[in-house]
């Protein structure tokens, strides 16, 4: 996993850096198990009057990725819920990948025919309990 954290209008020390990309890191590991590797995360907090502004990009490989963006009070709050947005975004994208054939509704190929395959009159007919005739009746 790649993680880019990047900081505007706000000056961090060292020390918050590493404390937010490990809180990161542990939060994000939610939403990496419905991405194929590599996955790559950009985080960017941004200091505003009051408050601070946060915005998340996870994604996978293959994959179209997943956006957040959020304001909160803190950073620490900002992070926890862009990362509970993008977990419930792959969580829904994972599930609907998952049941998508198996609804039970029409195939692909309902409806499709080769080209010059047809049924002759006789052969394309629904039998009904009521046309279902005897053994040994004449056809």
């Amino acid at each position: 996993m790649r993680l880019e954290i990047s900081f505007r209008n706000t000056p961090a020390s060292d020390e918050e850096k590493e404390a937010l990309k490990l809180r990161v890191e542990r939060k994000i590991r939610k939403v990496t198990r419905f991405l194929r590797d590599p996955i790559e995360v950009g985080l960017v907090l941004q200091a505003q009057k009051v408050g601070y502004r946060g915005e998340l990009l996870v994604a996978g490989a293959g994959e179209d990725g997943f956006k957040a963006s959020i304001e909160a009070e803190d950073p620490i709050a900002a992070i926890d819920g862009l990362v509970h947005t993008v977990e419930r975004a792959a969580r829904r994208s994972h599930d609907r990948r998952l049941h998508t054939g198996r609804r039970g509704g029409r195939s692909q190929l309902d409806g499709f025919a080769a080209p010059g395959f047809e049924l002759s009159e006789h052969e394309d007919r629904d039998l009904e309990s009521a046309e279902i005739q005897k053994p040994g009746a004449a056809r």
